[in-house]
């Protein structure tokens, strides 16, 4: 059988891009090495705000029991401009919120589900750093939320 991976992806991408106010999603890590020209990469068309979301996957395990099960850890990287007088931060912490929130109840795709298969106990979303950093000038809201997707392999 044929790998999920793109399925998975396009799918996180789905979910995520669903979250209300989330702004511009990429299903890639994006990169530059200007950094207006990266954070010209999750501007809002309409705003002109920086709001946007990054995907990518940090590991693949896998082991067997009585099927192969590979699991996966995307991380889903936010950034929201900085504007404390709108009180941005608590805009950004409660998007993130929303984020976890919708993987949480998102139902199991075709041959995987959203959990932590090697810790059945966690949530399958956890905001692993959340901070303020400059981007080419710009304060920006940071987050790095890790995704757990377990998938079942039949060979």
């Amino acid at each position: 059988m044929a790998n999920r991976y793109a399925a998975i992806l396009a799918d996180i991408k789905t979910i995520l891009a669903a979250v209300p106010g989330v702004g511009t999603v990429h299903d890639y890590e994006r990169q530059s090495a200007d950094w207006s020209n990266f954070i010209g990469l999750f501007k809002d068309p309409g705003t002109g705000k920086i709001l946007g979301w990054e995907i990518t996957r940090r590991a693949a395990a896998e082991h067997q029991a009585g099927v192969y099960l590979r699991h996966h850890q995307f991380v889903l990287k936010g950034y929201m401009g900085l504007q404390d007088a709108a009180g941005s931060s608590k805009v950004f912490q409660a998007l993130c919120e929303e984020v976890c929130a919708m993987f949480r109840n998102a139902p199991a795709g075709a041959g995987w589900e959203y959990r932590n298969g090697d810790e059945p106990d966690r949530a399958p979303a956890q905001i692993e750093i959340i901070n303020d950093r400059m981007f080419g000038g710009v304060l920006c809201h940071c987050a790095e939320i890790a995704l757990s997707v377990t998938e079942r392999i039949v060979v």
